[in-house]
């Protein structure tokens, strides 16, 4: 083999070889970035988990007070309507 032949082959293995490692380097650190935006994406996704739960607890919450108001109104029909019958029966002894 010739000297320039040996140079030329010794370049070649020698560039090849540092782009093999540029590669890996360059691989290496977009691996690394991948997993902080998959934490990122993670983190994220249990802040919206989060919200999604407190929003439906406040849903839960609304429902029950809304529950509890039509109750409360049924209630209060229901003693109004007592109330109503028991003075027309008082008038009704009294007309007597």
């Amino acid at each position: 083999m010739s000297a320039e032949l040996a140079v030329i082959l010794a370049t070649v293995v020698t560039v090849g070889v540092g782009l093999a490692g540029l590669n890996v380097a360059l691989w290496r650190d977009m691996r690394a970035e991948l997993r902080g935006v998959e934490a990122s994406l993670r983190a994220e996704d249990a802040e919206l988990r989060a919200d999604i739960r407190a929003v439906r607890a406040a849903i839960d919450a609304d429902r029950l007070a809304h529950e509890a108001l039509h109750a409360a109104e049924r209630k209060a029909r229901a003693e109004e309507r007592r109330e109503l019958l028991a003075a027309i029966a008082a008038s009704r002894e009294d007309a007597s």
